[in-house]
């Protein structure tokens, strides 16, 4: 029965069926719940279906019957029969930790680390994110010294845990206007330079295309 004061007013608050009063105090998202379409418990088939965590950690698909009202009304967009078409629909960059699974991998098990986190600078710890297994040819690599070669041909003794030797060619030193060997230890060596410094086959050479202002002799000689 309804109270005294819709019952004075029956044009403002009465009307002649279910559905009407839904329309009217219940529009949009809430009509479905007011005409009894989805119960506020969920039944069975609604538990069944999954739908994306957006409220929680956002990087993967639920089925616990607990998906927020706005989904549960549109259920045919937001919800899904399976864990795999949820993760495919909403999760396709988070795939395959979505899904819990994980796929071959055809092309090594070596892939760049440039989180920063550890000392190494390819590791092989099976923990790659999900956008590497998504292009596992351009990542990954089937030993050390190609995913060095690959994505830090830059610091390649570094990457590789080996120590740098040098090439012993020569390279210029504009501050002392003479040129060293590139080797570490007592001169001629002046120490291991960067693969981007130039060098040469002989001091001669060093001199005359890098210190050609000054007298050969003098270059050679210091």
């Amino acid at each position: 029965m309804e109270p005294d004061y819709m019952a004075v007013n029956p044009t403002e608050w009465l009307t002649s069926s279910i559905e009407a009063c839904c329309e009217k105090f219940h529009p949009g998202y809430a009509f479905e719940d007011c005409m009894g379409f989805y119960p506020p418990d969920h039944d069975d088939c609604n538990r069944a279906l999954f739908y994306p965590d957006w409220s929680g950690s956002n990087e993967g698909c639920l089925g616990d019957g607990k998906e927020p009202y706005y989904m549960t009304a549109n259920a045919n967009f937001f919800l899904v029969d399976s864990l795999v078409k949820c993760c495919e629909k909403y999760y396709n960059w988070n795939y395959y930790e979505c899904t819990g699974t994980r796929p071959v991998l055809t092309n090594g098990e070596y892939y760049p680390d440039w989180t920063g986190g550890s000392s190494s600078y390819c590791l092989n710890d099976d923990q790659m994110p999900d956008y590497m297994l998504n292009n596992q040819n351009w990542y990954l690599s089937t030993t050390l010294q190609k995913c060095c070669e690959k994505h830090f041909h830059y610091e390649m003794n570094e990457c590789m845990g080996t120590a740098n030797a040098g090439t012993n060619e020569w390279y210029v030193s504009y501050e002392d206007k003479t040129c060293y060997q590139d080797c570490s230890g007592v001169a001629p060596c002046g120490g291991v330079v960067n693969f981007w410094v130039d060098t040469f086959t002989t001091k001669e050479k060093c001199c005359k295309e890098k210190l050609d202002w000054l007298p050969l002799r003098k270059c050679v000689i210091d």
